[in-house]
């Protein structure tokens, strides 16, 4: 088994040499096992998560992220779509802006949950921790970024056109298929979405067949889904605009005791399984998965 990035390199190790800690620490066993290690499906994908919040009135810790990201990696029509509804996204390099290392440090150290792919989740609760999300080629795996809203009237700008959707029980998320490149980058395909109503029985196509699954309508941004490719090292993040307006207030900020805090969510590839140099052999096609 090749793997393109080390298994167990974690957010904080792989900056510690470039400038600051930002407490995604490695772990070691106490204790060997007797086990032989777990493999991991060829066309595995494992990515680290983490949520940061910082003050919307801090403006300049703001501005100082994003002019180090570069948001030129997505299309100009993308970015003014995804501007227009309230969300903003780019790449970072290895070395994290000084004020978005300074706002993990200071955030609680909290433990790494490992999650396999979730697209059968019915999670109602978002988790703000630091985790791994293990998922596989050109499966559908999501990212709740929400709580649930008892109601979310909602408007969105598409094409120029407002569209208007009053949504009950509704939860953000972003829904996310990854596609490894065989040289340690990896495209990650990203969509908004909201879930929303009473839970249902629904069929859903996954491998040339039907299943069965428990789940909520879903009302999907098509015209916002963005496509990144990012290699070892790099950090996609994805949050609000400076003004928080659209799907990027609810989605990216949260308002308690009258202070309003805006969230950038950071996705890094901690481990990819597929290497065309040393495994040309181990190139499946994608998985069958309901269109969307």
């Amino acid at each position: 088994m090749s793997v393109a990035i080390s298994r167990r390199v974690w957010f904080a190790a792989a900056l510690a040499g470039v400038g600051g800690c930002a407490r995604w620490v490695t772990t070691s066993d106490d204790e060997p096992s007797v086990l032989p290690p777990a493999r991991m499906s060829p066309d595995s994908v494992v990515l680290e998560l983490a949520f940061v919040r910082l003050a919307a009135s801090d403006q300049a810790a703001w501005d100082s992220i994003w002019t180090e990201a570069d948001e030129q990696h997505f299309p100009p029509e993308l970015r003014k779509q995804l501007s227009a509804n309230g969300l903003r996204q780019g790449i970072l390099g290895q070395q994290l802006p000084s004020k978005l290392r300074e706002a993990l440090d200071s955030a609680a150290e909290q433990v790494l949950e490992e999650r396999a792919e979730d697209v059968s989740s019915n999670d109602t609760e978002v988790s703000r921790g630091q985790r791994r999300l293990q998922c596989r080629t050109g499966r559908r795996a999501k990212i709740v970024v929400t709580k649930t809203f008892p109601r979310l009237p909602l408007l969105t700008l598409e094409d120029g056109q407002i569209r208007g959707n009053d949504l009950r029980e509704a939860q953000g998320l972003l829904a996310l298929k990854p596609y490894p490149l065989g040289d340690g980058r990896v495209r990650l395909e990203i969509t908004p979405e909201v879930e929303h109503g009473e839970m249902k029985t629904q069929w859903v196509g996954q491998e040339s067949s039907l299943m069965q699954r428990l789940g909520r309508e879903r009302l999907v941004f098509d015209r916002l889904r963005s496509s990144a490719t990012i290699a070892g090292g790099q950090v996609l993040v994805i949050s609000t605009t400076s003004e928080v307006k659209g799907l990027g207030e609810h989605f990216f900020s949260e308002t308690a005791g009258g202070t309003t805090e805006r969230t950038l969510l950071l996705l890094r590839v901690a481990q990819t399984q597929l290497d065309h140099l040393f495994a040309p052999e181990q190139m499946p096609a994608p998985l069958a998965t309901p269109a969307d």
